[in-house]
């Protein structure tokens, strides 16, 4: 269920809240993040440990928006980008945190509506938002799907006439057929590990990146790109994945490690696996 109101898009007021509960929600999302790693890494009482140590600056409220994305944007030394830089591989912290200061610069334009609503601005805003939170999982990604798909819906898929001869399958088709063979379990399942040392990031367009050295699995083997086609399809905001030592791949599904598809060592990143079958 989204969090936020399905704006009517001839409606410009709609669209300017929709815009500011889009801003809103990723920033709350984003402190959650932020909040949650902390209290695991550091321990409950993080924020109040902060304040203590920066009695000059006074109470700061980190829910605040704008408090929030000064803070990370400006503050290069501040621990709250320590989640982030965890998690989003360091060849991109200088493109992500362009991102968010693009974010800083969007929100003072809707507040100030200083800005066309109108459903392009809502359509680059919720694109801006998506390649953000996506690095870091965040669930706004889904709001931001769901706007981008009532801003540019999907053509309606033409059936064919009822006595068409079945087409030969496509290649895709082919390929998906035999990655998913012999799957025994459900996409999302809770999947335990352990997992190898490597990890990786599936990107929006399909694409599997090794996390360490940001080499393409397409780049490397082929087939690659249909194993992204197949695993995009399943997890559409793509995202970290790990893979056990069996060749089972799993991605983030809300609060747990779930299965997202298996995969023998040929099609994967060479030297990351030793085995030599699916199951």
């Amino acid at each position: 269920m989204s969090r936020i109101a399905t704006p009517d898009l001839a409606a410009n007021t709609q669209i300017h809240a929709a815009g500011l509960g889009l801003i809103n929600l990723f920033t709350s999302d984003l402190f959650d993040f932020i909040d949650n790693a902390m209290k695991k890494t550091i321990g409950k009482q993080w924020l109040t440990d902060l304040q203590i140590n920066n009695l000059g600056a006074g109470e700061v409220n980190y829910r605040d928006p704008s408090v929030l994305l000064k803070e990370l944007v400006n503050v290069g030394g501040t621990p709250l980008r320590k989640p982030i830089s965890a998690l989003v591989p360091k060849a991109q912290w200088k493109d992500f945190y362009n991102r968010l200061a693009e974010v800083l610069g969007s929100r003072h334009l809707w507040v100030h509506n200083d800005i066309t609503t109108n459903s392009d601005e809502l359509k680059s805003l919720a694109i801006l938002i998506k390649k953000v939170s996506w690095l870091l999982e965040l669930p706004v990604t889904t709001e931001c799907a769901e706007l981008l798909l009532l801003i540019d819906p999907e053509e309606p898929e033409e059936k064919p006439e009822a006595d068409e001869p079945d087409e030969e399958p496509s290649e895709i088709v082919i390929a998906f057929q035999i990655l998913t063979e012999n799957e025994d379990a459900q996409v999302g399942s809770i999947v335990s590990g352990p997992y190898i040392s490597h990890t990786y990031t599936l990107h929006l367009n399909g694409g599997i990146r090794d996390r360490r050295t940001d080499e393409l699995l397409a780049d490397l083997i082929d087939g690659g790109d249909s194993l992204g086609a197949l695993l995009i399809a399943r997890k559409p905001n793509g995202g970290r994945l790990r893979v056990t030592p069996e060749g089972v791949i799993a991605a983030y599904f809300g609060e747990n490690w779930g299965y997202l598809g298996k995969i023998e060592s040929k099609l994967w990143f060479p030297e990351h696996l030793n085995i030599h079958s699916s199951v």
